[in-house]
């Protein structure tokens, strides 16, 4: 199955999760995907385009993506504007600065250089054009047509204000779905949060086509997460309050894992040092999870090397002065 090039136009929120997250997404999709080349605020990847709608539908951390037209320099711009070959259809040219390459004053004069290059033969349409031309203005101008949008809008529908029952230091619903893809879980497989709280996390896996399952040492939590759940319309096949040790008794072998286990002054831990649950919690995740399985573990710390599991990948996320997140995706240890 031949490939085409496409332009995934990254969020700056972070400086390596997007990324992360596309690469995992390409390697859920199948074989056939590659990324070819990445830089500030994009990725350029090959793969068939019937993959493209299933990828785009998973990703949390991009804003949107197109075909592939090709780069230039600055200097470059009219003679390259000119040259592209594009379909028939009126057009509309879009400049997005990453980062804040040039000024407002100059991605609107590349603007109009774009434009006068691709309109001679075709007309403007800025309300309904039937193509969307796109040029980032990364560390080189890389343009695109705009084909489809990552539907950013879904996640602050799921926020946790707007959940019936809800913790105010749940994960973003875009960070829980980031942290979801990373685990490279697929649809039918089975994923496991043993620290489910409200439920943030399980509800994005189940919008992937996860068969999620939960457990959380409180009662009250498990009846809320059932709550969020069924409020989404998020299907789940097991909820149980049980202590983290108890997990692979209970749940045996799974595919995949994500969780955000408590570690903030106003989480519940029982009364139990932080630190030792998390110790328990690692020894836990290594026993239920499958060889070929992935973790993504959320610490309040650098992943302290342990037991049965080793680090793949870690992304630091700075929340506030008191709080740092690291994203940590483990694997069981080669025997």
């Amino acid at each position: 199955m031949s490939g085409t090039e496409y332009l995934f136009e990254l969020s700056g929120e972070h400086p390596t999760l997007p990324l992360a997250e596309l690469k995992a997404c390409l390697d859920i999709s199948g074989p056939e995907g590659r990324m070819i080349e990445r830089g500030g605020g994009y990725a350029i990847c090959s793969m068939p385009a019937i993959r493209l709608p299933d990828i785009v539908s998973r990703l949390a951390l991009s804003h949107r993506v197109g075909r592939y037209l090709g780069s230039c320099d600055l200097d470059e711009v009219e003679r390259f504007a000119a040259g592209i070959d594009l379909p028939s259809g009126t057009i509309a040219v879009r400049v997005k600065r990453f980062q804040g390459n040039g000024s407002p004053e100059e991605s609107n004069r590349l603007m109009h250089k774009v434009a006068e290059g691709v309109t001679r033969t075709r007309k403007v349409d800025l309300i309904r054009p039937d193509l969307k031309l796109r040029v980032l203005w990364s560390e080189r101008l890389h343009f695109y047509l705009d084909e489809l949008q990552v539907d950013r809008e879904q996640f602050e529908l799921r926020h946790v204000r707007s959940r019936p029952f809800f913790s105010p230091i749940s994960l973003h619903p875009r960070h829980a779905r980031a942290l979801v893809n990373l685990t490279r879980v697929r649809k039918g497989e089975t994923l496991l949060d043993p620290f489910c709280g409200t439920g943030g996390i399980l509800l994005e896996a189940s919008l992937v086509g996860a068969k999620v399952i939960g457990s959380d040492i409180s009662a009250e939590m498990i009846a809320g997460c059932e709550a969020n759940l069924r409020h989404f319309g998020a299907p789940f096949h097991r909820l149980e309050v049980l202590d983290v040790e108890e997990v692979s008794k209970v749940f045996g072998s799974v595919d995949a894992l994500a969780t955000d286990p408590p570690y903030g002054r106003s989480s519940s831990t029982k009364k139990e040092p932080v630190k030792e649950l998390h110790e328990r919690a690692l020894i836990s995740i290594g026993e239920v999870l499958a060889p070929q399985g992935i973790a993504g573990v959320v610490l309040p710390y650098p992943f302290p090397r342990m037991g049965e599991l080793e680090l793949i990948e870690s992304h630091h996320q700075r929340v506030h002065r008191s709080l740092d997140r690291h994203y940590c995706m483990l694997k069981r240890r080669a025997r």
